[in-house]
Parts: structure tokens; sequence; C-alpha cells
């Protein structure tokens, strides 16, 4: 992909691009794995008053697509639904009441069906992507900064303050790290060793652990002089869950925001007692309001990648007819970020 095509320049393409009446999109057929995802061409709707129609040329994909697709998880659509919420490209025609520009690059999240070769979504949704920044880049950034920004507001932390982030080096726990750190927030960030310790510590913590060579709780307590953290930020679940819990202080809060250990653990009262008289608290997309809400806090997150190093690299990049080779990927824990470009062949 050339630099025109990243960059979103050449207005012939975007000309061209407004007249656009179908595309291609990944689809998931029936509750499953990877396995029920296909491709297959569809009209577009006419745009209604406050929407927009985006050449998409980067998606980003996230582990609770795949919780969605299972069937059992909590938020569900009904099959088969176009895969995809997260995303990147340029904005080719608007509908009635909207002031954004043809030709604005953008990134969003919270769209479904973005796994495509275009998408209709709300124009209070997209937010505009600084030239510095690929739509790699806003594709990455856009899910991440999201659920970021709402966890770092989620329980109030004051400024001198100590808080844990597990998961630290991925796209959401660098984000997460910058934005506390912002904040004034010191941030212990655990991490895997080598460069993704240098990555977390680049992304504002003041100490960053190494989960598989340290003792984390050890770390944590002579940190804190043996006080323990104000918060820890948790996507594992289960595995962790013990061990998050040792790392509070009194009165302190265990926020859940994944599963990628399997199911959450059921919560003992008593043990929350026994632990210093703690919260746990499970965040989710109730943390935020509204589309205007959304895209404030994207559009925190891509001032901050301004600022600092805070994505993690592609993993990987699939044509959008490899789509479900894309979700497997995913699915396998590689670290960084899985994308489709929907525009060609992978790079």
């Amino acid at each position: 992909m050339n630099n025109d095509r990243l960059h979103g320049n050449g207005s012939e393409e975007i000309h061209s691009g407004g007249a656009v009446t179908t595309r291609r999109v990944a689809r998931a057929l029936r509750a499953g794995g990877p396995e029920v995802i296909e491709v297959a061409e569809e009209e577009l709707a006419p745009l209604k008053s406050g929407e927009a129609l985006v050449r998409v040329e980067a998606v980003g994909l996230n582990h609770v697509e795949s919780l969605v697709r299972s069937g059992t998880y909590p938020i569900q659509f009904p099959f088969p639904y176009g895969v995809g919420v997260e995303g990147a490209g340029v904005v080719l025609a608007v509908g009635p009441e909207v002031t954004l520009p043809v030709g604005t690059r953008v990134c969003w999240t919270g769209v479904p069906g973005s796994c495509a070769t275009a998408v209709i979504a709300q124009a209070a949704m997209l937010v505009p992507l600084p030239d510095p920044l690929t739509f790699e880049d806003g594709a990455s950034l856009a899910h991440a900064g999201l659920t970021a920004g709402g966890l770092a507001r989620h329980w109030p932390l004051s400024e001198g303050s100590t808080a844990v982030v597990w998961g630290a080096a991925g796209a959401v726990g660098r984000l997460l790290v910058a934005t506390l750190a912002e904040r004034g927030v010191e941030v212990i960030g655990i991490a895997s060793g080598g460069e993704r310790l240098e990555a977390v510590r680049a992304a504002g913590a003041v100490q960053a652990v190494d989960r598989s060579a340290e003792d984390v709780q050890a770390a944590v307590r002579a940190f804190t002089g043996g006080r323990g953290a104000a918060a820890v930020f948790d996507p594992v679940g289960t595995e962790t869950y013990k061990l998050s819990l040792s790392l509070l202080a009194r009165r302190g809060c265990l926020i859940n925001y994944g599963q990628l250990s399997g199911d959450l653990p059921s919560v003992d009262m008593k043990e929350l007692m026994t632990a210093g008289s703690v919260f746990v608290t499970k965040y989710g997309p109730g943390g935020v309001e509204g589309p205007t809400d959304m895209a404030g806090l994207i559009a925190d997150a891509v001032k901050l990648a301004a600022k600092r190093p805070l994505t993690s690299g592609a993993a990987g990049r699939f044509a959008l007819d490899r789509a479900a080779d894309a979700y497997r990927a995913l699915d396998s824990g590689v670290h960084g970020k899985v994308l489709v470009i929907p525009g060609g062949t992978a790079l």
C-alpha cells in the first residue's frame, strides 16, 4: 500500500468513491469460531441525517468480538451480522446535518460491520486522524483509547496514588498507562520482558514488572511501601484474580475489563473483606454514554498518541477475503494488533 493510500491523498479517488453503492463485508453467519465468517457483497442504504459514508482503509480486531460471536456473551447480535467494530478510513460522502468535510481522514469504534470495504456511521462517532498518524495507527488506537479512557475515570484516583495495570504493553494497556500518568497517577505496568517492558516505561509507567521473571506481588508491595495499590486494572480474569486482590491497598478496587483466561470467577464477599474491605467491579460498555462521549475519549487517545509511542505494532495484516484467518490469529493470543486491510492484499 503506497503512502497516498495510507494518508488518504488523491482527490480523484475520493471523488469517485462518493458514488459507492455496494460494499464487501465479512459476516458471521451463526454462533461459533472464525470458521463461521464469510465475505459477501451487499447494498449500502442511502445516507440519513447525521450519517457519513467512509471508505475503510484499515480494520482493527478486538478480543471482545470473538466473545460476541460465540453467542454466549452478554452482548449479542442477531445472526448473520457484519463483524468488526473498529477502523480508520476516508469520508466519501455525508448526509444532511453533517459538517465533517468529505476527504477527512477518520478513525472510530463501536460501528458494527466495520470489517468491510465501506461503512456507514454516525458522523458524531468519527474522530479526525491527525496527519502524523496512519490509518493503521487509527485502527489500533480507537477501541483501545475508548476503553482506556473509560477505565481511567471508572474509579476515582487522586494525583500521587498508585495503580497497577496488567497487560500494560498491549493496545489498551499502553493507553491506560499513558492516560493515568497524564493525571498524575503513579502506574506500575505488568508485562512480559524485553522490549515490552521498555514500551510500558515509554508509555509513562514509573515501574515495569516482568510477570514472567519477577514476583509481581513482592514488586508491587515493595514499590508501595507495603500498602498496595489504590486500583488494579485487569483484563485477564480468573488466572490473575486472587493475585490482583492481593495487590490492593485497603479499600482499593479491582477493575476487571476482560476474560483472556476464560470465564470470570465468582466473587466471594468474605474474601473481599479479608483482602482489606476492597471493591471489585466489571467494566463494560455501560461506562460510556453515547456517540459524543465515545468520540471525546477516542480524541483524547489520539492526542496522547501524538506525544508518546502508544501503538503496539501490527501482529498481522490480512486481506478482507482472509478475515477468518485474521480472527484465528487474534484468538491465538499474538502480541500486537491484528489488522484487516480491505482495499487489497495484506502488506
